[in-house]
């Protein structure tokens, strides 16, 4: 291995442009080797990339060392599959496979290649997820009882992506955003015992689920899940009720909206967030009762990268795993089930 890892960009649409480029770019751990776009704009962006159009051409290249995908979701497996075939370490956006099926068969892959598959749930380095586990971990919330996460927003209309939605098979919101808040619950809680969803299609011409509404059972924890689209005023980011206390956060990371504006990842204060937006706390986890607003821990999107890195280099091990992204899969697949029958799915370990 080099010392810096030759990494490439497969897609240039929101995903590649925004939430990886501009890490391996800033980054000096990687280099920004090669991108695969049809477009003009990658070129113009990144003029010191190679720049193809061809993923065969891609996989041919011996000094490439990782594959990042940036595909439409049915295209992740067959891609990652043939990457790893071809001697390439793989990072692959969200969702990594549109069944757990696909999942398995991308794993095994990776395991006759000698190669490593990295799912990119890039959530977790969210500043505020980053604080709440810290509060969990610190004892601040005590035992977890309920637990609810929102993506909410306001798009009437599909404004991007609309083989998502117009495609009966193209995973709707519960592929897009599904995947980052099942993670984070997957990361503070483990395996659910149970699940329920409830999805819904609300904008004409929606073939796929516009919003959903999914709950994870725990042995005493009940983890519920909601993506909306016809959300003008949202409501919390997170409400987290344990034994001893309750964090209650707004706003979104910032991280998203700085990287679509062009700053980088470099830059001071990105990933911070004003003192108005930070959650409030209120625990008697200290003997004593506290009620105050915690400050928002820094975001964090480029420790993701830093971990495939020590991951090659046999430095660490995955933060977020293929098991991770297999139990994922398998959620989803029991949410659908549970839409369709109108029950509660229990998960078989």
């Amino acid at each position: 291995m080099s010392e810096k890892i030759n990494a490439a960009i497969v897609g240039f649409g929101l995903s590649g442009k925004v939430f990886h480029a501009p890490f391996l770019q800033t980054s000096p751990l990687f280099r920004l080797y090669t991108i695969v776009s049809s477009g003009t704009e990658a070129q113009s962006c990144y003029p010191a990339a190679r720049v193809i159009s061809s993923f065969d051409e891609l996989l041919a290249d011996p000094a490439l060392e990782l594959v990042v995908l940036c595909t439409p979701h049915h295209l992740h497996a067959g891609q990652a599959i043939r990457a790893l075939e071809a001697g390439k370490h793989v990072v692959v956006e969200k969702p990594v496979a549109m069944s757990s099926a696909e999942m398995n068969q991308i794993m095994q892959a990776a395991q006759k290649s000698g190669k490593q598959i990295f799912p990119y749930h890039n959530r977790r380095w969210d500043g505020d997820f980053m604080t709440l586990r810290h509060l969990i971990a610190a004892g601040f919330i005590g035992e977890v009882l309920d637990f609810e996460s929102h993506f909410d927003r306001y798009q009437p209309e599909v404004r991007r992506a609309e083989w998502r939605y117009v495609n009966e098979n193209g995973g709707g919101t519960l592929f897009d955003l599904g995947p980052h808040l099942i993670d984070q619950a997957i990361c503070l809680f483990g395996r659910p015992d149970a699940v329920w969803c409830r999805l819904y299609f609300q904008r004409p011409g929606s073939k796929a689920n516009d919003s959903f509404d999914l709950k994870l059972f725990y042995h005493r924890t009940t983890a519920t899940l909601r993506a909306g689209i016809f959300v003008m005023e949202p409501g919390p980011r997170f409400q987290v009720h344990g034994t001893l206390g309750s964090y209650i956060k707004y706003g979104l990371d910032t991280q998203e909206a700085a990287l679509k504006k062009g700053k980088k990842p470099t830059a001071i204060n990105f990933g911070s967030e004003p003192e108005k937006m930070h959650g409030l706390l209120h625990s008697v986890a200290r003997k004593q009762s506290l009620r105050e607003k915690f400050k928002t821990f820094s975001g964090r999107y480029m420790g993701f990268y830093e971990n495939v890195y020590d991951v090659i280099s046999g430095k660490d091990r995955p933060e977020v795993t293929s098991e991770d992204a297999l139990l994922n899969l398998q959620i989803i697949e029991a949410a659908l089930i549970s839409h369709i029958e109108k029950r509660i799915i229990n998960l078989t370990a």
